[in-house]
């Protein structure tokens, strides 16, 4: 009986807690460094507040960019010059601002960089003329990209044989089956994890001086970074030089202040739980999320 009265009065209790929840919608996409961050921030927020945070997988962030302009998601994430792009309405998204989103957080920087099979016997980018390299809708992230990293090396897409490739997803699939020889990666992500021990050993492409301006020029906010000294993550070394930008955590403006406050507060406290989830978090601080760029940010 006392078993049966004290399952009876959880059942009850947690009850009250999902009745009270307050279910909050989280932009992000299927797989990929985005969909780890996205996770570590729904686990996070939710365990450290009474919202229960929901992230909504769509193929790429240009598609749930517009639901959080929209109000239709009240969240989102995406890196920084996406973000810029988008609340400007210039570059990949000429034409079609999005004024109703608004900065919440700088989350952490993006290292990213191109990676390949270590057995191509390449170490830069001028090694990837003539590879099989993906090719993106025109217009799109990995589009604009590839095509600001290729021009580091004084490269085009005439340069190389361009592979058709919808989505993220698809072109980490593709360097694994062999039917590409590179791929965008974000150091430290799941997907260079699982593409190491598909091939056996990989290699992030070395970036040189000056690169930074000519990615920057495409990629707002991008500077270049040596790995020296940094944690060990597969196809990284001390020689290796990547470039950054920060991540963001946007908000629809009517978004409402207690609600981003929430969410503010439960990352601000929850510096130990996000940095466990992996090393995409490694260089996270709560002090680092006030970073102010030239974005609006929620009031």
């Amino acid at each position: 009986m006392l078993r049966t009265l004290a399952l009876a009065a959880a059942f009850a209790a947690a009850a009250v807690t999902g009745a009270q929840a307050q279910t909050v919608g989280l932009g992000t996409t299927k797989g990929g460094a985005t969909a780890q961050i996205s996770t570590a921030l729904a686990s996070v927020i939710s365990g450290g507040s009474d919202l229960m945070v929901r992230p909504q997988a769509l193929a790429n962030t240009s598609q749930y960019l517009p639901l959080v302009d929209s109000g239709r998601l009240d969240f989102g994430i995406a890196n920084y010059p996406q973000t810029s792009y988008a609340i400007n309405g210039t570059g990949m998204s000429e034409g079609q601002p999005n004024p109703n989103i608004q900065m919440v957080a700088t989350l952490v920087p993006f290292n990213a960089g191109l990676l390949v099979p270590s057995s191509l016997g390449i170490t830069d980018i001028a090694g990837l003329a003539g590879k099989r390299v993906p090719r993106f809708p025109a217009g799109s992230l990995g589009d604009t990209g590839i095509s600001a990293v290729l021009a580091t090396a004084g490269l085009t897409y005439d340069d190389v044989e361009s592979v058709p490739t919808a989505n993220f997803p698809a072109m980490f699939q593709g360097v694994k089956d062999g039917t590409t020889d590179v791929t965008i990666a974000a150091i430290g992500s799941k997907p260079t994890f699982d593409i190491e021990a598909a091939l056996g050993g990989v290699t992030f492409l070395n970036l040189k001086e000056g690169d930074g301006e000519v990615l920057d020029a495409a990629l707002p906010g991008t500077k270049l970074r040596y790995w020296k000294g940094r944690k060990a993550a597969p196809g990284a070394n001390d020689d290796t030089v990547v470039f950054y930008y920060p991540y963001t955590l946007f908000a629809n403006k009517d978004v409402s202040d207690e609600v981003v406050t929430k969410v503010l507060t439960a990352l601000y406290e929850g510096e130990a739980a996000l940095k466990a989830n992996g090393p995409l978090w490694a260089e996270f601080t709560p002090e680092g999320m006030a970073e102010v760029g030239s974005l609006p940010y929620h009031p």
